[in-house]
């Protein structure tokens, strides 16, 4: 193939991976989020460092438990490939909405901005994400007093093959094998 061709797919490639990532974490598909890492890999994420699929079990098991909602934008990305590695910076704006803590209800946004900055490796024939800096650059939290598009007849984002994203891209949701044990523990605590 056309080195120049080749660059573009694997360009290409490592967008479709990038936007896989978010849509698992999103959707909350632990599966599907795992499985955009390297056998052997590593998140810093602040607060939470280790190998990525053990990131992806526990943070998406914590974002069905304790939010609302989780919304990934991403920004450009800067990519460089060399063979079967590559390194990229790619800018996102990722969204949280929370149950409020308060006795009044309501809910909390919270918004968190930066950049993801990878290493990436090919396996198997297949980007991966083998080391991950989050890269964060600004965030916010505040209650939210009202949404004025709450009862406008949009359609309901899921966390399960209920959502649209699934039916329109001929997608299954893989699921999280740990669930069942995570409320099982709830009941016996």
């Amino acid at each position: 193939m056309d080195p120049r061709l080749q660059t573009l797919w694997d360009h290409h490639e490592i967008r479709q991976l990038l936007a896989t990532y978010c849509h698992g974490c999103d959707r909350g598909d632990e599966v599907e989020m795992a499985g955009t890492y390297a056998a052997d890999s590593w998140d810093d994420h602040g607060t939470r460092k280790m190998e990525g699929r053990r990131f992806s079990v526990e943070t998406v098991e914590e974002a069905l438990r304790t939010t609302n909602l989780v919304s990934h934008l991403l920004g450009q990305s800067l990519i460089r490939v060399d063979g079967d590695s590559a390194g990229a910076e790619t800018y996102f704006i990722a969204t949280l909405l929370y149950p409020s803590k308060d006795e009044g209800g309501g809910e909390t946004i919270g918004q968190l901005g930066g950049r993801y900055v990878d290493r990436l490796v090919r396996e198997d024939g297949q980007w991966r994400i083998k080391d991950r800096v989050c890269v964060r650059e600004w965030s916010h939290s505040h209650p939210v007093a009202g949404d004025w598009l709450a009862n406008a007849g949009f359609a309901a984002a899921h966390r399960s093959q209920a959502d649209a994203s699934y039916a329109a891209l001929g997608l299954a949701h893989s699921g999280n094998p740990w669930l069942g044990e995570v409320r099982a523990a709830a009941l016996t605590s």
